[in-house]
């Protein structure tokens, strides 16, 4: 896969002499002149490795060696781990946003304890790798009042290293611009207040996904000044940014709302070769004199007016549905017509509205970034992190990076297959994250159960384990038990033999190498 990278956006002076005409918008050509890139090789992979595709071994590796650091700067002790354990705190935190407990600890507790989780790793050690983990060095953080400080200074190579994975998939022909708020309670500057999303504060992030749902890449909002790109505002600014990775002058659509839009981006896009559809605020057509709301409304539900920009070729289309609403695009115009279902307050029944293209086409695409939402929404890694507020951005990187191998899964799935739903996916990455951990040793402490050791013991029931780690080729060593326990290949036959990776119970004779069957077919 190649990364598709954009040189950096000029900042292109505002237009001023503008002529609005009711004429006939000249159509461009509009068809796409790429194509979808899709690996079928890559149908093979297992989830995991679609995962480790955006979150990869280099990432785990640094967060290793960064929660070292930190250790020798806080305690000025040396904290001992391992890349295994980091994954297998991966695997923790990806359990925790599928099953949801009050506490994390309650995934330890006698009374709520959670075996999959808590037979992983220790709670203590949890805790240690908790309070250690960092992701960038203390000391290369600006002092407050430094002009450069960065605000988001200890997460910021893991969002370029992220960032970067997510531009090398092959985009889509449409894409949206929109926002992404990361939910949050902690008293920090950089939390935002938006009233009309569900979780009215939190981080705010800009991001570019796909009509799929995949994000191709994101910005972290910190305020005025966030981007620098051009000056035509803090909106125009994502925008632009944002489609350095777009390919140009292919015909590829963006898509983006009316906090961002205005005339002057959508000629610069244009000038770029993005064709652009988006809403706007009527104080930024500059002198585009449409039809009054009164008249609209008296002309009836679905009716509008248009004005075309001779010089840029834009147009902007005023609809009115239960209120008006304005929009701008370089490609899409009036026809074909068409019309879509609305219900009538007054009449109680659902109407035929009449409704121009660049509407259909509008609501069509523009949910791209909704769409991540919501995937991110079922499974998200949520508990409280009172001491550092960068972990809630750690937290929805690593459930992005998921949400995105899923897409991608789907993308390459070879026709026929029928593909896991993301609880599934997200339970295989997870299960295979933990039990890619080093092998088990004993632990400490009192034992879970004060129940009679005399009383009849219940038949333990054991997952199979994924195919990632069956066939992975690492720790499988044979060991006796007691007792013989059904083989898992040939299952008429039991044995005393088991993996101590996999734990199931496999045949080891002269006869029979169902151990050896298991791990490599």
């Amino acid at each position: 896969m190649q990364l598709f990278q954009g040189t950096a956006a000029s900042k292109p002076s505002k237009r001023r002499d503008l002529a609005w005409r009711k004429v006939d918008f000249v159509q461009p050509d509009a068809a796409w002149k790429d194509h979808l890139v899709v690996d079928q090789e890559m149908s093979g992979k297992t989830p995991l490795e679609f995962v480790r595709l955006f979150f990869d071994q280099g990432m785990v590796n640094h967060i290793r060696d960064q929660t070292k650091i930190y250790a020798l700067q806080k305690d000025a002790k040396e904290f001992g781990v391992s890349s295994a354990e980091v994954e297998c705190f991966l695997g923790i935190l990806a359990f925790t946003g599928i099953v949801k407990m009050p506490s994390y600890r309650s995934y330890w507790s006698n009374e709520t304890r959670y075996p999959v989780i808590a037979d992983a790793m220790s709670r203590d050690r949890f805790e240690q790798i908790k309070k250690y983990l960092h992701f960038n060095d203390n000391l290369t953080h600006k002092p407050r009042g430094d002009p450069g400080r960065d605000k988001i200074h200890k997460v910021r190579p893991l969002i370029e290293m992220i960032r970067d994975s997510f531009m090398k998939i092959p985009p889509e022909e449409h894409q949206a611009v929109d926002e992404q708020t990361l939910p949050t309670k902690q008293r920090i500057s950089l939390k935002q207040y938006n009233p009309k999303k569900p979780h009215k504060w939190g981080y705010k992030f800009i991001s570019r996904a796909g009509e799929s749902g995949f994000v191709y890449d994101f910005e972290m909002y910190t305020g005025k000044g966030s981007v620098d790109v051009s000056d035509l505002g803090v909106g125009a600014d994502f925008v632009l940014r944002l489609a350095r990775g777009i390919p140009k002058h292919k015909n590829y659509k963006l898509f983006f709302d009316n906090w961002f839009s205005s005339l002057d981006l959508a000629q610069t896009l244009s000038d770029q070769g993005i064709l652009t559809l988006a809403t706007v605020r009527a104080n930024r057509l500059k002198g585009c004199a449409l039809e009054s709301d009164s008249k609209l409304k008296a002309r009836g539900r679905g009716s509008y007016d248009w004005r075309v920009e001779t010089q840029s070729n834009a147009i902007v289309v005023k609809w009115y549905d239960n209120k008006p609403v304005h929009l701008i695009s370089t490609y899409a115009a009036l026809d074909p017509e068409d019309t879509c279902r609305r219900w009538d307050g007054k009449r109680k029944e659902y109407a035929d509205v009449k409704r121009p293209y660049c509407v259909k086409e509008y609501n069509r695409f523009m949910g791209g970034v909704d769409l991540a939402n919501m995937l991110l929404e079922p499974f998200r890694i949520d508990f409280k992190s009172r001491s550092k507020c960068y972990m809630r951005i750690f937290f929805f990187l690593f459930d992005l990076s998921v949400v995105n191998g899923w897409l991608l899964y789907r993308r390459c799935l070879a026709a026929g297959q029928k593909p896991m739903n993301l609880l599934q996916f997200k339970t295989d990455v997870a299960r295979a994250l933990l039990s890619g951990a080093s092998l088990a040793t004993p632990k400490r402490g009192r034992p879970f159960s004060d129940a009679d050791t005399n009383s009849q013991k219940k038949r333990n029931y054991t997952c199979r384990p994924p195919d990632s780690t069956r066939l992975d080729g690492q720790g499988h060593f044979p060991a006796w038990i007691e007792s013989k326990q059904r083989c898992r290949v040939c299952v008429q036959a039991h044995s005393k033999v088991k993996c101590v990776k996999c734990e199931v119970s496999l045949c080891f004779t002269p006869n029979r190498n169902c151990f050896l069957t298991y791990h490599t077919m």
